[in-house]
């Protein structure tokens, strides 16, 4: 006979995902785009959105494990650096970044599985440390396709060598063998790219796990935590992208591991 109040059924590994801010008619709300739900909850999980600064050490108690989202820059004065152009005021989210921030810490405290995309690998590796490439420089490559093409600023469609940034574009990255992600999408792929920014020195612990052909770290791991950060954005599907779930459910499987990863 059950006892009261017991349930049999598994329960389910609980992601929090840390939100967006932003101001609308209602003042200053959180939102999270659904897609990252959706990749967690095909992955296995239970997504859960954060919503109050105030419960950061409780989320990191009850969550078992965090994804950190893409989003706008996180302020250059995190990483010691400083201002050069009025305009990069606009960019950034200091109400954002207190949240991503301090959710990173509680969860690393905890020893609890941390996923960074985008913006959020850059807050993982800042927040350990390391620094941030703040504009990638422009290069010459004929090997590239375009999702977004915006005129004449990034390679054009025909395959001829144009001017392509990480911002809005596919490319190739190479993993490093001994990585997770290698065992999950092999030692080469193709990846979606949206991104100005990356991870310069990499903070304590970290290592690369994946490289652009122009050497710009796509991806890093934990060298002992299940932590891990990349760069491209496998919940989002356009043309010639598809959606990644394989990323996410590498993601999931890692909680419960604690404290350690050869």
């Amino acid at each position: 006979m059950q006892k009261e109040g017991r349930c049999d059924m598994e329960r389910k590994p609980v992601v929090l995902i840390a939100p967006e801010d932003v101001n609308d008619a209602f003042g200053n709300v959180f939102i999270m785009e659904k897609e990252y739900g959706r990749c967690i909850r095909e992955a296995g999980g239970v997504p859960v959105g954060a919503g109050d600064f105030r419960a950061v050490e409780t989320y990191a108690e009850y969550a078992d494990a965090l994804l950190i989202p893409g989003g706008p820059d996180i302020h250059m004065a995190r990483y010691g650096q400083y201002f050069t152009d009025s305009s990069e005021i606009a960019s950034f989210s200091n109400t954002r970044d207190d949240l991503d921030f301090a959710l990173c810490e509680a969860f690393l405290k905890a020893k609890k599985p941390v996923f960074g995309i985008g913006r959020g690998a850059q807050v993982i590796n800042v927040a350990l440390g390391g620094t941030l490439i703040r504009n990638i420089k422009p290069h010459l490559t004929a090997d590239c396709g375009v999702t977004d093409f915006f005129g004449n600023t990034y390679s054009v469609l025909d395959g001829t060598p144009g001017v392509f940034t990480h911002k809005n574009g596919v490319h190739k990255i190479t993993l490093e063998q001994n990585s997770r992600l290698a065992k999950v999408l092999g030692t080469e792929t193709m990846v979606n790219s949206f991104h100005h920014q990356a991870a310069y020195k990499l903070g304590e612990g970290l290592r690369a796990a994946a490289y652009s052909e122009d050497g710009v770290i796509e991806a890093f791991e934990h060298e002992f935590m299940p932590v891990i950060g990349i760069q491209w954005h496998p919940e989002h599907e356009s043309d010639g992208f598809q959606r990644d779930v394989s990323v996410f459910r590498m993601f999931v499987s890692m909680i419960g591991e604690g404290g350690h990863h050869a």
